[in-house]
């Protein structure tokens, strides 16, 4: 009997190897499955496609989370810089009000405003926490006014800027249109005719300035001749008038404290010489006619940065001391630079 069973399992197995179609997994009893079924192959396609989708998804997901990541740390540290410029503004309020007579401030050769001559050149850079803070105070009263300045003033400032002769009439003539109170414009001037012809159009003022920035509206005056520039789009340099004009006060220029650009361009190149001349020797106290030696407005320009200097903010604000306090009667803390 089991001599029958071997030869009929000896036959079986010759009959295979006769038979080229049958597959090498059947002759060993294994069934294809996946591998020679058609619905088996589609069902690995499929099964690919999801993988290729969720690492699409996951890559995403990892990308938008790098993102928010950096987003949040921007607006901390730069919420961080603003605290700073903010701790620079209370620390020039701090100075100013603990000056012991402010008849004796004056500016330096390097036109930094002492406050107290006996203290010298103050330090007016800090670290604080994690970052730094730095600030500047100017007389505001040392600077020119941009609602009573005249024109050969206008001039004189401008000139001294870097502006071209040919430019000059422009710009002087359209600041006194911007401030006037017709729709009249000058030779050279501009009033509601030119603004509204710009392509974002505006009016003419007719009416005193608000602030100084407020010059950038004014036809012939641009970002690089106020704030200054090593060269402009035509390769032009400007030292900036920014820093030489003011809209507060009476006008009456307080001599100790207002640049030689001011000096020059208020009493003329002689005087303005000689009055530095007194700085250097120390004689800052007596007042001379058309000046005043007591500030009243000072601004204060304050910077923070956050601790690697890669975020930065500027605040200014401009305040009225009156006898022991100080009055905010400007604040922009969207200072650019």
């Amino acid at each position: 009997m089991m001599k029958v069973q071997s030869l009929r399992k000896h036959k079986k197995i010759s009959e295979n190897k006769d038979n080229p179609s049958v597959s090498p997994l059947d002759k060993e009893g294994i069934k294809g499955g996946l591998f020679t079924d058609q619905t088996g192959g589609v069902a690995l396609i499929l099964v690919i496609w999801v993988i290729v989708v969720l690492v699409a998804i996951v890559g995403e997901f990892s990308y938008s989370m790098r993102t928010e990541i950096n987003i949040t740390r921007n607006f901390k540290e730069e919420e961080e810089a603003y605290q700073l410029a903010l701790a620079g503004i209370q620390q020039a309020k701090a100075e100013i009000l603990n000056a012991k007579d402010m008849s004796k401030m004056y500016v330096d050769g390097s036109e930094i405003l002492i406050i107290d001559p006996e203290e010298g050149s103050p330090e007016r850079k800090y670290n604080l926490g994690n970052g730094n803070y730095q600030y500047t105070i100017t007389d505001e009263n040392g600077k020119l006014n941009l609602n009573t300045a005249t024109i050969e003033q206008l001039r004189s400032i401008f000139m001294n800027s870097g502006v071209e002769s040919t430019e000059l009439d422009t710009i002087v003539d359209s600041i006194f249109d911007w401030r006037d109170t017709d729709d009249l414009h000058m030779l050279n001037g501009a009033e509601d005719d030119y603004y509204q012809s710009l392509d974002r159009p505006y009016s003419s003022k007719d009416g005193p300035f608000d602030s100084p920035e407020e010059l950038l509206l004014v036809k012939g005056i641009t970002p690089g001749i106020f704030y200054g520039s090593k060269k402009d789009d035509e390769g032009k340099t400007f030292d900036g008038i920014v820093k030489y004009f003011t809209v507060y006060g009476s006008g009456v220029i307080n001599k100790w404290t207002a640049p030689k650009v001011v000096l020059e361009a208020a009493f003329g190149p002689d005087e303005a010489n000689n009055i530095i001349a007194q700085r250097e020797a120390g004689q800052v106290n007596v007042p001379t006619a058309g000046s005043k030696v007591v500030p009243e407005f000072f601004s204060i320009v304050s910077s923070g940065k956050n601790a690697d200097g890669t975020i930065k903010r500027t605040v200014k604000t401009v305040v009225q001391k009156q006898d022991d306090t100080l009055e905010i009667i400007y604040w922009n803390d969207n200072i650019i630079g």
